[in-house]
């Protein structure tokens, strides 16, 4: 989006893209994109999960005087740790204030006074209030896809959900999740924004269908990943995307939801708009913890109708799980395991919990000693608890984790609860999802036949 707003003013853009680069080569890479390019501005959004690298990466090159701006999730929770090598900080929402900063800097104007951003003019930060949400999402440029590799459309990781597909794009359909999860960054930031305008923002259908039909006109498209937190709102505007979306684009697509919004009805206009697959985050089968914990307040009913609905209408479905949480027991995944067991998603996935910067469970876990903040972050959250958990408790982690993924697994259900080494357990996790891989793609009648041969 930053591409596109730059775009729009006529500057000349360009993308240092990790995505088929060798991690050995991603400094030199970035390095020789800075002498072949010579920007005079970095614009850099990343994650907090990211931030290790990008810190890095600023300390192994030399990038001169150019206008340092960096933006996205981890400036927005951690300014104060961001500022050290940048020049500024967009914190939320970047579109409005990084438009702002161009037109301003090209006339040489004062730029230390921008709503949305923190500046750093020599020794001194310039600290500005929250700029205004943007009220109408339609107005938003559409994304400058053209400054991205290919690579991106034609083998997105949203891929894999689209048998036979040669192009998938992920589009975003509204802003602003209504939902206060407590381990979620997106509750600290709405704080950010009070009195700001309109949390919750959603972008017509008629918009909608206007950027999917421009990126098709493009690249094709053969299926569509909505990255959207929560997609089944209102009933009216649901239908009314319908209509647009099969008589207009009539590809296939994926999306996230709550539980409490997989209504009957809501569910069938989706089905009927074209949905194949919906992912629903269930994250903990303790209702104690996930209603008073996590703050998700719905029942053990409320999930299991989500996952029977979607079946009902021929919607496949892969379910969010979290463990590691503090406070929790064996007893409490073993409830989300049997919370698995009724609702039957078709796949599963589990991550281990770690409390991100800004939300109300870091504070929870701090208090409590469980959590050093100044812990780097992992690069996933699948590996380790970063909790201060006792080693036997580390392994059972990893056991339950594989429990939860493959639920529907007798196999699996044995070696979690067999006795078995460490060691052992991770060359048996890893040989079967090796299997599982070879059953996927197909591969297992020619081993076998191979071996027949063989032997």
């Amino acid at each position: 989006m930053l591409a596109a707003v730059a775009h729009q003013q006529g500057h000349r853009c360009d993308l240092y893209d990790l995505t088929t680069i060798p991690r050995r080569q991603w400094v030199s890479a970035f390095r020789a994109k800075l002498q072949s390019f010579d920007p005079d501005l970095l614009a850099v959004s990343c994650r907090s999960n990211e931030w290790s690298f990008i810190e890095e990466l600023f300390h192994s090159v030399k990038v001169d005087n150019r206008l340092k701006v960096f933006g996205g999730a981890h400036a927005t929770v951690a300014p104060e740790e961001v500022i050290r090598i940048a020049d500024v900080v967009v914190i939320g929402e970047g579109e409005d204030t990084f438009a702002e900063l161009l037109e301003k800097g090209a006339r040489g104007d004062d730029t230390t006074n921008i709503s949305g951003c923190w500046v750093k003019e020599g020794d001194r930060i310039f600290k500005n209030e929250m700029r205004n949400l943007i009220s109408d999402v339609d107005k938003l440029p559409f994304p400058h896809w053209k400054i991205f590799d290919d690579i991106h459309f034609y083998d997105s990781y949203a891929k894999r959900h689209f048998e036979g597909a040669k192009v998938v794009g992920t589009f975003e359909n509204s802003r602003g999740c209504p939902y206060a999860c407590s381990y979620c960054t997106n509750d600290y930031v709405r704080t950010l924004y009070e009195g700001k305008g309109k949390w919750r923002r959603e972008k017509s259908p008629e918009r909608i269908v206007q950027e999917l039909r421009l990126f098709r006109d493009e690249y094709g498209l053969d299926g569509v990943y909505w990255i959207d937190e929560v997609l089944l709102t209102g009933t009216g505007r649901l239908e009314k995307f319908r209509d647009l979306y099969v008589s207009e684009i009539g590809v296939p697509f994926c999306f996230m939801e709550r539980p409490e919004n997989m209504t009957d009805r809501k569910v069938e206009i989706i089905k009927q708009a074209g949905a194949k697959m919906v992912a629903v985050g269930i994250e903990s089968g303790d209702e104690n913890i996930r209603n008073n914990l996590l703050n998700r307040r719905h029942s053990q009913k409320t999930v299991i109708s989500a996952f029977q609905t979607a079946k009902k209408y021929g919607i496949s479905t892969h379910a969010f799980t979290m463990i590691g949480f503090p406070g929790e027991t064996k007893d409490s995944i073993m409830e989300t395991y049997e919370l698995l067991k009724k609702a039957q998603p078709d796949t599963v996935q589990t991550t281990i919990f770690y409390p991100l910067k800004g939300t109300k469970l870091l504070e929870e876990v701090v208090n409590k000693e469980l959590f050093d903040p100044n812990t780097p972050m992992p690069n996933n959250y699948y590996d380790v608890s970063h909790l201060n958990f006792p080693a036997n408790k580390q392994r059972e982690l990893l056991r339950y984790q594989y429990l939860l993924s493959f639920y529907n697994s007798k196999l699996m259900q044995f070696f979690v609860r067999a006795n078995l080494s460490h060691t052992f357990f991770r060359i048996f996790t890893l040989s079967f999802r090796v299997w599982k891989v070879l059953r996927k793609w197909g591969f297992l009648p020619t081993i076998r036949a191979i071996g027949r041969r063989i032997t």
